[in-house]
């Protein structure tokens, strides 16, 4: 980040405040980049990171996410919203939810929404700093919205502040219905910088809200600060998704700088707030940028879910554009033999064309079955490269990644011998083996130059994917 432009009141400049045509000359900039993606939901300009919102109203689905439109940095975050009519052709939708109120002074950060009633309720985390230290102090807040996506915020709070014994880090709620109340998961430190989960509920969404329990997951292995915490319902199992920061490596194994986690219970006992027989601490994948995953208990009955593909406190080549992030693809989640398996929704095989492409395409869809115990498949270039391995002797996947200009990275994970789908979209990949069971998503910078494909011990075909 360049300091000396980003100062603080650049960061902190309200909406309002900035001069139009700071957008139009980014946006000219941005527009010579060879790095765009062209299926994954990405920012016109600045910085996307978490998405918010995740709903399906008035016969579409809403998906936001948190962004920053004047820059590729972490500024001043609003509401930017996208719908579908079928989860793959996403549209932008020019109104936004902005800092506009005190209480979200200092950013509106993430929640999620909820029907009620013929509209769609937002709830999320307002953040100001405060005093002469400049102290956090978290709103969690609410707003409806229309049918014509227009919305308007409450005058007040739904929550005031942190309870006794947590610090301002204490934000992100999910809300969901369960009986007769409305239930809102949110991610917390305490004053002694341990992570958990606490709950709150009410009868009237807009009113009323107290605070509960603490979600019992059966560890305490949740770091200095649980945040982004979902709750999902399938297959007659319930899964908890959340990002546990600063969780011991001792004893839960993870690379990036925070990681994205997942717990699968039998049930969840409303009464205690506690998960029914929860397996261990998962991690949710394995690649090198993926994060802030919310889910939806889909009107249809799927259990559907999007993540950031990126990471907090992570820089991008792309930030010297103007711009950095992308939304995953929609993905189904399954719960198979107690494992947690994720999957491109089904409306997503009408972007994969019939057209075979090429080893240079940089937009596609690539099947490769294995027929020998030692595999790879390579994404090549003059100074970048990916690749992907596997060593039958020792069950162990490889993937490693060099951005051009960068040092190579590596990330390693035991699991059975697999076919693998691999979605690449320019600088996106994910890649989905055993079934799903195992992901690797992230974002892979080449130089441009002939990224061709090529195997060993591997039948490939390969089919171009159009643009979203």
């Amino acid at each position: 980040m360049d300091t000396k432009y980003w100062n603080i009141d650049r960061l902190g400049r309200l909406y309002k405040d900035w001069d139009p045509e700071v957008l139009k000359k980014l946006a000219t900039k941005i527009s010579k980049s060879h790095w765009r993606p062209g299926y994954h939901i990405t920012t016109q300009t600045g910085l996307l990171n978490d998405p918010n919102g995740f709903s399906y109203f008035n016969n579409q689905w809403h998906l936001f996410y948190q962004g920053f439109p004047y820059g590729a940095v972490h500024g001043l975050k609003s509401w930017q919203h996208m719908v579908s009519d079928d989860l793959v052709h996403w549209k932008f939708i020019d109104k936004p939810m902005v800092p506009d109120l005190y209480s979200d002074r200092n950013g509106c950060y993430s929640g999620s929404a909820i029907n009620v009633d013929g509209k769609l309720f937002l709830m999320y985390t307002g953040n100001t700093f405060e005093g002469e230290e400049m102290a956090r102090h978290p709103y969690q807040l609410g707003a409806w919205m229309d049918a014509d996506n227009n919305i308007s915020k409450l005058d007040h709070p739904l929550i005031e502040s942190e309870p006794a014994g947590v610090t301002g880090h204490f934000r992100d709620p999910q809300v969901i219905k369960h009986g007769d109340y409305y239930y809102a998961l949110l991610g917390a430190q305490t004053v002694d910088n341990a992570g958990e989960i606490l709950t709150y509920r009410t009868k009237n969404i807009e009113n009323g809200w107290e605070l509960y329990k603490k979600l019992d997951l059966g560890t305490d292995n949740l770091g200095y600060m649980s945040e982004c915490p979902n709750v999902g319902f399938v297959d007659g199992k319930v899964v908890v998704i959340f990002c546990p920061q600063g969780a011991d490596k001792h004893e839960f194994h993870y690379d990036n700088v925070h990681p994205n986690a997942y717990i699968v219970a039998d049930d969840l006992d409303f009464e205690e707030m506690k998960l029914i027989n929860p397996s261990e601490m998962k991690q949710l994948d394995e690649g090198f940028d993926y994060y802030a995953t919310q889910v939806l208990n889909a009107p249809d009955g799927r259990l559907l879910s999007v993540g950031w593909i990126g990471l907090p406190d992570t820089e991008y080549l792309s930030d010297q554009e103007g711009w950095e992030g992308e939304l995953s693809m929609v993905r189904e989640l399954h719960i198979e033999n107690g494992d947690l398996t994720q999957r491109p929704v089904q409306e997503f095989k009408q972007l994969i064309e019939e057209d075979e492409a090429s080893d240079t395409d940089l937009q596609k869809h690539i099947e490769a079955a294995p027929f020998d115990e030692h595999f790879n498949l390579n994404l090549e270039s003059e100074d970048s490269y990916l690749r992907l391995s596997y060593d039958e002797s020792d069950q162990k996947w490889t993937l490693k990644r060099k951005n051009v200009g960068e040092d190579a990275s590596i990330r390693t994970f035991k699991g059975e011998a697999s076919s693998v789908n691999f979605y690449l979209d320019n600088t996106v990949f994910e890649i989905y083996i055993l079934g799903g069971k195992i992901t690797m998503t992230g974002q892979f910078f080449h130089d441009g130059n002939e990224v061709r494909v090529n195997t060993e011990n591997m039948s490939v075909k390969q089919n171009k994917v159009s643009n979203m």
